[in-house]
Parts: C-alpha cells; sequence; structure tokens
C-alpha cells in the first residue's frame, strides 16, 4: 500500500535502511523518498553494484544501499546532493513535496531549523528513548542502565529538541544474542515504532499527537565510554 500522504527524507544511514526494511515487509509505503547525500554518484554505483545474497536477516541488511531498498518497493525518489538537512536545496524539495507528513531519517548532528516548519508539514522523528523520561542523547544505554529495557518514541519534530507530541511508543528487551547496538538494534527498534505510527495514520485516517507532560522529563547527553561499556557488559550477561 502506498501511503499519498506520506514521504520519507533519507539519508544514507542504517536507520534509513531499517525504516525502508520494515515499510517493505509491511508493504507500507511513503509515496516519495527525498534521497540526499554528499556523495550521491557513490549511493548510485552502491545499488547498481550490490548482489541480494539471499539471507534472511534478524533485523535488517545493514550492508544493502538504500537505494536498492527504494528500488525493490518502486518508491519515487529525488536525489539531492547535500547533506544538510537545512540546505536551501532540501528547503525547496520540500517546499514543493504534496505531501503533509514527512518520515524524517536524518543524519546525526542535524536540528530542523525554524524555517523547515514553514511550510505545513508534519515531521514526524522516532526517538530512541521512550519520552519524556529519555530525551537527548544515546538515550538506549541510560535507559538500559536504569531499566534492563530500551524504548522509542514516535514523535512530530517541533523546534524543541524531543518535546514534540508522541504519536506511538513502545519498550524492548535487551537483544538476546550478539548485535551492535548503534547500527543495528537501535535504529530496528525505532523502525518498529515508525510501523506502529503508520498503523496509526491508517486506523485513525488522520495523525494526532498528545502533548508530553513535564513530569519525569529528563535530557541526557553523549554517555561516557566507560557507561557505555558498563551497559553492553550487562546485554552481553542478559544473552547467556
Amino acid at each position: 500500500m502506498v501511503l499519498k500522504d506520506f514521504a520519507l527524507l533519507a539519508a544514507d544511514t542504517a536507520r534509513t535502511k531499517a525504516y525502508l526494511h520494515a515499510m517493505l515487509q509491511r508493504k507500507l509505503l511513503p509515496a516519495m523518498c527525498i534521497v540526499y547525500s554528499e556523495n550521491i554518484s557513490k549511493m548510485q554505483k552502491d545499488a547498481k553494484t550490490y548482489l541480494k545474497c539471499g539471507v534472511k536477516e534478524q533485523y535488517f541488511d545493514l550492508q544493502r544501499p538504500v537505494l536498492s531498498f527504494i528500488q525493490e518497493g518502486d518508491i519515487p525518489y529525488v536525489l539531492v546532493e547535500n547533506k544538510d538537512i537545512n540546505s536551501e536545496e532540501i528547503k525547496s524539495v520540500i517546499q514543493n513535496l504534496q505531501q503533509k507528513y514527512l518520515i524524517y531519517s536524518g543524519y546525526g548532528g542535524y536540528i530542523l531549523r525554524p524555517h523547515l516548519f514553514q511550510f505545513g508539514k508534519k515531521y514526524i522523528h522516532v526517538h530512541a528513548g521512550l519520552l519524556p523520561k529519555y530525551r537527548g542523547s544515546t538515550t538506549a544505554y541510560y535507559s538500559f542502565l536504569q531499566e534492563r529495557s530500551l524504548g522509542a518514541t514516535g514523535i512530530f519534530l517541533s523546534e524543541g529538541i524531543d518535546e514534540g507530541e508522541m504519536l506511538a511508543w513502545d519498550t524492548f528487551e535487551a537483544p538476546r544474542a550478539s548485535v551492535d547496538i548503534d547500527y543495528i538494534y537501535e535504529p530496528y527498534i525505532r523502525s518498529r515504532v515508525l510501523i506502529k505510527v503508520l498503523e496509526k495514520y491508517l486506523s485513525d485516517g488522520e495523525l494526532t499527537g498528545c502533548a508530553q507532560s513535564m513530569e519525569g522529563a529528563e535530557t541526557y547527553f553523549i554517555i561516557h565510554p566507560v557507561l557505555k561499556h558498563i551497559a553492553l557488559l550487562g546485554m552481553k550477561k542478559e544473552q547467556v
């Protein structure tokens, strides 16, 4: 099924691959993809030379090029050679999109600037933490250290970091086998919540969110390597 009101802002990242894999599996596809990178020619070459091995991945195929996923779903796409979501090139594309809901899968370190909120678009972001309790960065590790579980929350982006209206959320156990948290498991749990957001849209015919409570809200910063190591050791113990 093509969701005519949805487009995907698709950076060349693990998260984008997880999102596309989940949407292909669930057969809920965006009507348009805006693929952006500082090296579009490499993305095109990688897709052209990629050979699907046929081995079923437990989560998603990190080695598969973004354009390969898009081409499998026969999803229309445009290419923008700029990795800055706030660039004039991407602004022009967004401004002219027909879709109302834009699924944001961007590069780390970029925050949408106010001018992108002036076109009547709703930006959907899946944060890797239960909100409002785990705002900020590397919250998967903080969540595991405190609760022995991970979470993800789908929100409408706002100008405040991780403060937008909540659309869907879920909690997840730590992985039961050795897997890269940053590049596999965290993108995977985000993709599962994205599917919940899309299913909510199908059920309700629109997307409405609920405001976050300030009670219990906490903002975290990039986790110290020692704390991250402790969290990873804890996850490893649970795999035994």
